[in-house]
């Protein structure tokens, strides 16, 4: 379970620092990057965007985080979200919206993923498709009353 953001700045100070530390120290700003895991074991690194970020799967990041994934062994991914009804670019998501996610694998451990569990990339899918991808990255399959409570939201 992830924590809620504190106060929306995180580390700014250090950002900003850390670029003034020259070009042979480069880091990257990840969106939000989770370890999917089962048992304290590393299943899957998604780097989550929202559907109005800049999405490049061919940039240092993606090609970072690629190589993370293959260091592990573990699928590397970059997943966007949405929703059908947003109010504007970043605004508020009412509550008949429906959301939804784009599945962008990273790495050859993510295409073969895909390939077994016979999922498609780059293709919008709902939000019960998506929670089943989650527990199938787990070798599980998701319960009943998880996909009862996605459908009363």
């Amino acid at each position: 379970m992830t924590s809620n953001e504190q106060h929306f700045k995180r580390d700014a100070w250090l950002s900003g620092r850390h670029r003034t530390w020259g070009y042979n120290a480069p880091a990257m700003d990840i969106d939000f990057l989770l370890v999917e895991y089962d048992k304290c074991v590393p299943k899957a690194i998604i780097d989550y965007k929202h559907k109005h970020a800049i999405l490049d799967l061919t940039n240092v990041g993606a090609r970072t985080l690629c190589n993370l994934g293959n260091m592990a062994s573990i699928p590397a991914f970059i997943v966007q979200y949405g929703h059908s009804n947003q109010d504007g670019w970043w605004g508020e998501v009412p509550e008949d919206s429906k959301p939804y996610f784009v599945i962008w694998p990273l790495n050859e451990h993510a295409n073969r993923f895909m390939l077994n569990n016979n999922l498609k990339s780059s293709e919008e899918i709902n939000e019960i498709a998506f929670v089943e991808f989650l527990y199938q990255l787990r070798g599980r399959k998701i319960p009943q009353f998880i996909i009862d409570t996605i459908t009363k939201q």
